[in-house]
């Protein structure tokens, strides 16, 4: 990682008010290099390639870490491994039933939590949706015979 890149992601983690570690830098890093959705185990297996060996508590510790700051967000994809993705803005998640890719879809109302409740439950403060069924290269693959 160049010396630029480090101080920009040291200086976010500073905004938020987090220590600019070394393991912070690196797994925020490779979340972003990684892009997408992607689990604590290929934050780690990427980290791990690029020479840093950081247990997977740690990376997981890290991660927890990052969302509380807001400098990434869950991907709630349904059953499996918690996904993580780096970003700030806040939205829902379509999952594919056939390659089973995870695609983001924007709030409609474009802030957090999107939705409301449909009685006085309390404060929400975030509401998931998970789309499900057939992503348009799936369905594209389906309709041209190819499958």
């Amino acid at each position: 990682m160049n010396g630029q890149r480090e101080a920009e992601l040291s200086g976010r983690l500073r905004e938020r008010g987090l220590r600019a570690t070394r393991p912070r830098i690196d797994v925020l890093a490779a979340l972003e290099d990684l892009g997408e959705h992607r689990s604590a185990d290929e934050v780690r297996d990427r980290l791990a390639d690029e020479g840093h060996r950081l247990p997977r508590s740690s990376v997981y510790n890290v991660l927890t870490t990052l969302v509380r700051a807001g400098l990434a967000l869950t991907a709630d994809a349904g059953p499996g491994p918690v996904l993580y993705e780096a970003g700030r803005e806040w939205h829902h998640h379509f999952v594919c039933r056939r390659c089973q890719r995870v695609f983001d879809v924007d709030c409609l109302v474009g802030a957090r939590p999107c939705l409301t409740a449909g009685g006085d439950v309390g404060i929400v403060e975030e509401a998931q949706v998970i789309f499900r069924g057939i992503c348009a290269g799936c369905a594209a693959t389906c309709e041209s015979g190819s499958e």
